[in-house]
């Protein structure tokens, strides 16, 4: 049967039950649903009328011993109808079980209607979903979340923007900073990036701040497509930039002590110069085994709610922030070189 016109069906059924059990001492209703039989009994016991108190001795007797004059019992006020008390006791009696018996019953339909309503592919994506969703639910939170598949990575660090820049729509007063270290620059030169490049200007545009530290090599910093991915982090992102020496920042005290308790963490291996690294105020992300065509991104882990503070690592002492209205005339000059 169509579950469109099982639903009213049912909840038809249990009005009639009601209802005769308000006009009948007992009902049996035997139905058929989901291939096998149901029998229904409904019982319900006699209300006793109200017993009228009388005494015969007080009321049609007098104890005097004048017997020239009987004493006449006064008529009986009529009294109301027991309708009203016979009906209205029956319906709260059963008001209370009818409601619990119809709302198991709405928990039990309604979702299975609404679930059998929409198409399988439908079904297929919601099933993915809520199977992630429980998985972070039992997910301890001193635990990390490692996610190996490439495309996983990438929209979760894309709805992870989206998701705060929606805080930030909701609580405009909110500041909330974002703290990147990145080795591998060369992805910003490939459309990979695309949606995860509106995701950061998204959150820039509400209200967020993102602080990026590209960590680059001698051949890097000779690379001429380095320049656009500054300008672009300017332009169209609004970031925060630096970037630094790779030989030079190792040396340092800050970058040691950063790479030190990275390495302390699980999935690092390969160490600090191979990853790169997001830091938020409750959450710390990196990722590494990067394609060489850079159109890849590697494997991911996630720390809910522990941080790897990198913000030692902005400093001008071992960085260089990049100044972007500079660039900019830099960029201008170098379009308009012949």
């Amino acid at each position: 049967m169509n579950t469109n016109v099982a639903i009213p069906l049912i909840i038809a059924l249990f009005l009639v039950v009601i209802v005769a059990l308000v006009l009948y001492e007992k009902i049996v209703i035997t139905f058929k649903a989901l291939g096998a039989y149901f029998r229904l009994v409904g019982d319900r016991k006699k209300l006793v009328g109200r017993q009228q108190k009388t005494s015969s001795a007080r009321l049609g007797t007098s104890a005097s011993t004048d017997r020239g004059a009987a004493i006449v019992s006064p008529a009986p006020l009529p009294e109301p109808s027991h309708l009203p008390a016979r009906l209205f006791p029956r319906w709260l009696k059963l008001a209370i079980p009818f409601t619990l018996a119809l709302t198991l019953v709405l928990m039990m339909v309604i979702p299975i209607w609404w679930w059998h309503r929409h198409s399988e592919a439908w079904k297929i994506v919601l099933s993915d979903h809520i199977s992630e969703s429980w998985a972070l639910w039992k997910q301890n939170p001193r635990e990390p979340v490692h996610i190996a598949q490439s495309g996983a990575t990438l929209q979760g660090l894309t709805q992870l923007l989206d998701g705060y820049a929606n805080a930030l729509g909701r609580d405009p007063h909110r500041v909330i900073e974002v703290w990147v270290v990145d080795h591998y620059w060369q992805y910003w030169t490939t459309d990979t990036f695309n949606d995860y490049m509106r995701a950061n200007r998204r959150f820039v545009d509400s209200g967020g701040k993102i602080h990026r530290l590209f960590i680059l090599t001698q051949d890097d910093l000779q690379n001429p497509l380095l320049t656009a991915v500054f300008n672009n982090q300017c332009e169209k992102i609004g970031a925060d930039v630096w970037r630094s020496d790779l030989a030079t920042i190792t040396n340092k005290a800050e970058y040691q002590i950063t790479a030190k308790t990275f390495q302390q963490l699980p999935y690092t291996e390969t160490g600090f110069q191979s990853f790169d690294v997001l830091q938020l105020e409750d959450l710390t992300y990196y990722s590494s085994d990067f394609s060489p065509d850079y159109r890849v991104v590697g494997a991911s882990t996630w720390f809910y709610g522990q941080t790897l503070d990198l913000k030692p690592l902005f400093n001008k002492s071992i960085a260089q922030r990049i100044d972007c209205s500079s660039l900019q005339t830099q960029v201008v000059q170098n379009t308009q070189r012949p």
